[in-house]
């Protein structure tokens, strides 16, 4: 949802891409406080893109569940503005494994190292 914010300040972008061990379809359901983006099924390589503005009285934050196969229903933060402002600022690119999300960010030498993070419980 672009709100006046976001033309004022600009529109963030959050990008979730399938890079699943063994080419399996992805389904996610991305949703935040205020938006239900629905459910999603990503192919090998193929991304899903989530526009919004920054919410500059109580935070932004897009969760979203992920599955491929019989695996259990997995979930993390792809954006939350109060911990992703710095590695996220305008732009944030995931790319799911089955063992995790991973992106890469920017490091004080100015160069990039792809870090993955564990599946929330």
């Amino acid at each position: 949802m672009l709100s006046l914010l976001t033309l004022a300040w600009g529109a963030n972008h959050v990008y979730i891409t399938n890079h699943l061990e063994g080419r399996e379809d992805l389904h996610i359901h991305c949703q935040s406080k205020d938006d239900d983006l629905g459910p999603h099924v990503l192919h090998i390589n193929q991304n899903f893109r989530i526009t919004f503005g920054l919410n500059f009285f109580s935070g932004t934050l897009f969760f979203c569940s992920f599955q491929w196969g019989n695996s259990p229903l997995f979930n993390f933060d792809v954006y939350d503005q109060d911990n992703s402002e710095k590695e996220c600022h305008v732009e944030c690119r995931w790319y799911v494994h089955k063992d995790g999300p991973c992106r890469n960010e920017l490091q004080n030498d100015s160069s990039y190292v792809r870090k993955c993070y564990p599946w929330k419980q």
